[in-house]
């Protein structure tokens, strides 16, 4: 009875690596914010860049296809870009970026749940090794590129990330 007792209290170390979280996928090919949609749809990319909730009309958290995800993205530079302002809008060039779809949960390379009023504290993406960075941090994505159909051959293609993995930049 005491080999089966001695087996029990040992499944637990057993089965810990097994619980962990989502293993990383393989890298993706290595792109910049201006490359990005020029990839193929569905290639697997690799970005760095700074991750920031894009503060627009048209973002936001939804639960389409049946796993909540946010619409985040990877700024290519350490500055917050200006505030949206309807009222005020923006003269200058748009900062340049790449619009992210990150899944929401605790696992790597996903994003806590966001409250219904948050602010950037409450931003928080999920690292290997249980770490997490904010808004504004420095990381490495991975994932596969979305092609958003264009409207002619006059406007520009328009592409997002579905981000399934994220590391420190």
């Amino acid at each position: 009875m005491r080999p089966f007792a001695a087996s029990l209290a040992l499944l637990p170390l057993l089965l810990a690596p097994l619980s962990c979280s989502k293993s990383q996928p393989p890298a993706g090919k290595v792109v910049t914010a201006e490359q990005v949609c020029k990839e193929t749809d569905g290639a697997r990319v690799r970005m760095t860049g700074y991750f920031r909730y894009p503060r627009g009309m048209l973002s936001f958290c939804s639960n389409y296809g049946g796993h909540k995800t946010c619409d985040m993205a990877l700024y290519a530079a350490p500055e917050p870009p200006p505030d949206f302002d309807v009222m005020h809008p923006q003269t200058g060039p748009e900062p340049v970026s790449t619009k992210l779809s990150v899944p929401v949960g605790g696992d790597t390379g996903e994003m806590g749940e966001l409250p219904e009023k948050f602010s950037a504290a409450d931003v928080k993406l999920h690292l290997p090794q249980s770490q997490t960075v904010g808004e504004g941090a420095k990381v490495t994505v991975d994932g596969k590129v979305a092609i958003v159909p264009s409207g002619g051959p006059t406007v520009p293609q328009s592409c997002y990330v579905n981000v399934d993995w994220a590391a420190g930049g």
